[in-house]
């Protein structure tokens, strides 16, 4: 295949879609692929990929090029990059969030997860017959039901920055002040929006205090939005009102080697989460030997795997007992430790991933080799 772009509204290190494209970019480059990614948006590492946007631009016009275009919101400009292309599509899907989580707080995220909505089954129709890879079979259901033959929809779990956790140095300092605090330490790692269920999360930490004791502490690691203000002022106020503000602490945005220090440093990773197409955060706690306590909802089940605690659905009380139990039963620890690990070696390894997307990228491309 002469060349290959990746596309996406914005490429920026440390997020989700942000490692999937730098895995796909990383593998395609090892397989002697001339690889280009196309973006309006190229931050942090990626901003030194700036000037691939004129070279994409280039081999878009070559009809044997191929795109692999991310999608998980709107973009007017793939659209428009899209439709001046002659060659094959294949769409990887991360999922839109529903925009009713965003309706009450930021008109233009409401407006722009509807649009993102109504451009999937857009792209569906306008490109029949191209390939798509959900992150998720939770996803992949999610495109079925908006119309997508199955023959042309694979399942392709996202590149993660797994193998980075392994070797980076952590930060000794936050984990002795961690292991100091003599607390149950528990975790969440996710950016701060509605559908991540921070409230949730918040009164598993006030149900906890309630019926345990007080030797709790909630961490929550994320990136504030400032269009979502409202709903920032609202969490914070439930803190205040509920005397949390001791027990509860938002790092912001924090680089991973700190995260990791986290990981390796608290008690027990809790997802309350009501939507997510992936979560990879689960799959790193995993990693690090947390035990995962999450809700069922969207794709949190399949992607936390068997022998993991979890929830139907959001349950304040049962995630405080969950919390609890894990904390001082040992060999619940252990276990919950134990088929985490399984899961996301046998699961979600960058190795394994790399097979079924270099087999994606050949089914795709309509063609035996890449």
């Amino acid at each position: 295949m002469k060349s290959i772009v990746i596309a996406h509204q914005t490429v920026i290190d440390g997020d989700a879609i942000g490692n999937d494209i730098l895995g796909m970019y990383s593998c395609l480059k090892h397989e002697g692929c001339d690889v280009s990614i196309f973006a309006d948006n190229y931050l942090g590492t990626f901003n030194s990929l700036k000037s691939q946007r004129i070279k994409s631009l280039k081999a878009a016009q070559a009809p044997d090029t191929l795109v692999i275009y991310h999608h998980s919101i709107y973009w007017e400009g793939g659209r428009e990059f899209l439709l001046k292309f002659r060659g094959k599509i294949i769409f990887k899907y991360h999922n839109v969030t529903p925009p009713e989580y965003f309706r009450e707080y930021s008109s233009s995220l409401y407006e722009k997860c509807v649009k993102g909505i109504e451009q999937t089954k857009e792209f569906i129709q306008l490109f029949d017959g191209s390939l798509w890879a959900a992150c998720s079979a939770f996803s992949g259901y999610d495109l079925a039901r908006k119309g997508i033959d199955k023959q042309f929809l694979t399942i392709i779990p996202p590149f993660n920055a797994l193998p980075l956790l392994d070797t980076i140095e952590p930060d000794y300092a936050i984990i002795q002040k961690l292991i100091n605090n003599r607390k149950n330490n528990v975790l969440f790692v996710g950016r701060i929006a509605p559908n991540k269920g921070h409230i949730n999360l918040i009164q598993s930490i006030k149900e906890y205090q309630e019926y345990y004791n007080d030797g709790v502490h909630l961490w929550i690691i994320g990136p504030f939005d400032e269009s979502l203000k409202h709903y920032n002022l609202k969490l914070e106020k439930m803190v205040k009102d509920n005397d949390l503000e001791n027990t509860i602490t938002f790092t912001g945005k924090i680089p991973l080697n700190l995260i990791k220090s986290y990981y390796l440093a608290c008690d027990e990773f809790l997802c309350m989460s009501d939507h997510e197409g992936f979560c990879v955060p689960i799959i790193e706690a995993q990693k690090m030997m947390l035990p995962v306590i999450t809700t069922g909802s969207s794709a949190l089940r399949e992607t936390a795997g068997k022998n993991q605690i979890v929830m139907d659905e959001s349950d304040s009380p049962f995630a405080a007992s969950a919390i609890y139990t894990v904390y001082s039963e040992p060999f619940v620890r252990k276990f919950c430790q134990d088929h985490g690990l399984i899961n996301v070696t046998s699961r979600f390894s960058n190795s394994i991933i790399r097979n079924q997307f270099l087999h994606a990228v050949k089914r795709g491309a309509g063609r035996e080799q890449v």
